[in-house]
């Protein structure tokens, strides 16, 4: 079987898909991936054939903000329902479809699993009269956002000779879920075929050692920092969450993203270790606790570790993230506005000494290891677009 995956030009929504798209390869299944070209390279290493398509990252982001620049004036917890249907519909998904066509007439896949976020995708599986299938990157989005996509990609379908489809199509088929059912919340009504899929993890390359005192003194908790691989470039707002930290009997990792750059937050004691990027599966096991942006894939890997965390969500689906978290009592939830050195001071504070929290989050990395794994769900798609 041909399975061409496809995705949004960001690692957050590439990365969930990898370990899928690994086990319908070692199944026996030619595998291809269309995506923006700066991800191509690496997917090519991993074995796939990567095919450019669509806008690429910062070439999307530019346009949106050029087109929409109304965004800026918006409260930062707003930013997500405006930006969703914009970027993704809008702006993303006309690009992606014109190359998704092309891709489909001369690979000829008979499997499309097309990103949550890539609304393109689902149109040109109903082109090649072929299944698509729909891989979520984190929670669901919300049902009024996807209508809101929709309504901006209709036209599209309507261009290839297609009735639009509700939601874009996203739902028309098997939806893969990697968040484990107890951090849902919202409505499901209309997400009628839905999979589990356990959030394996999925590295980049290039990760930096980690620092030589981790295993010194076992004693004091570990607390890892992290606003992500995109939503990092606050420095400000990063210095004041490490600052919070100072003289608290902590060892403290942070990672300022691949692009970043270390000295950026200034000097810090000797009990703060500064990194770009470091392997969360190496250094999770050492961890006491997080603090992060709430990303997907952070929240996931840090749940599966059965670590709480202090969720500082700034745009995206963190705040959806952030709320699950904190509704399921595995973590503490700090809105932008509130991120001050005194709060997050006394929030990680009262995430490492109530024992609840970590509780919960270890309950949580049970649920996870129980989601069935990627090869499993290969094997379960092969059936269902069989049938």
């Amino acid at each position: 079987m041909r399975v061409l995956f496809t995705s949004t030009p960001a690692v957050g929504h590439v990365h969930p898909m990898v370990p899928l798209a690994r086990a319908f390869r070692d199944g026996g299944d030619r595998v291809g991936w269309a995506t923006g070209a700066e991800l191509c390279s690496q997917l090519a290493a991993e074995g796939f054939e990567a095919m450019p398509a669509g806008l690429g990252a910062l070439e999307s982001r530019r346009e949106f903000y050029g087109r929409f620049p109304e965004y800026w004036s918006l409260p930062q917890a707003d930013g997500p329902a405006f930006m969703f249907p914009r970027l993704f519909g809008i702006v993303r998904a006309p690009r992606m479809l014109a190359d998704l066509l092309i891709c489909v007439r001369e690979w000829k896949p008979d499997l499309i699993v097309h990103d949550a976020a890539e609304f393109a995708g689902a149109i040109a599986a109903a082109v090649a009269a072929v299944p698509a299938v729909t891989h979520s990157f984190g929670g669901l989005t919300p049902a009024d956002a996807v209508a809101a996509v929709s309504r901006e990609v209709a036209p599209l379908w309507e261009a290839s000779g297609l009735q639009p489809r509700p939601y874009a199509g996203s739902y028309d088929s098997l939806y893969l879920d990697i968040y484990p059912e107890s951090l849902r919340f919202g409505r499901w009504d209309h997400v009628p075929f839905v999979q589990f899929l356990r959030p394996d993890g999925f590295a980049l390359p290039g990760s930096e050692p980690l620092p030589s005192w981790l295993g010194d003194d076992a004693t004091l908790p570990v607390v890892y920092v992290t606003f992500g691989t995109v939503f990092n470039r606050d420095i400000a707002r990063l210095a004041t969450v490490i600052s919070a930290l100072h003289g608290l009997p902590l060892r403290v990792i942070v990672t300022v993203g691949p692009a970043g750059d270390p000295a950026a937050v200034g000097q810090q004691p000797a009990n703060v270790h500064v990194a770009r990027y470091l392997r969360q599966s190496d250094l999770l096991p050492a961890c006491t606790a997080v603090i992060s942006h709430a990303g997907s894939g952070t929240l996931l890997a840090t749940l599966a570790a059965g670590l709480p965390q202090l969720c500082l969500p700034q745009a995206a689906d963190q705040f959806r993230n952030a709320t699950a978290c904190a509704r399921a009592g595995a973590g503490i939830l700090v809105q932008p506005e509130d991120i001050t050195t005194d709060i997050v001071r006394d929030a990680t504070t009262c995430l490492l000494a109530e024992t609840s929290f970590r509780e919960q989050a270890r309950q949580l990395a049970d649920e996870i290891a129980g989601m069935p794994r990627s090869s499993a769900v290969a094997g379960i798609i092969r059936t269902h677009c069989t049938q």
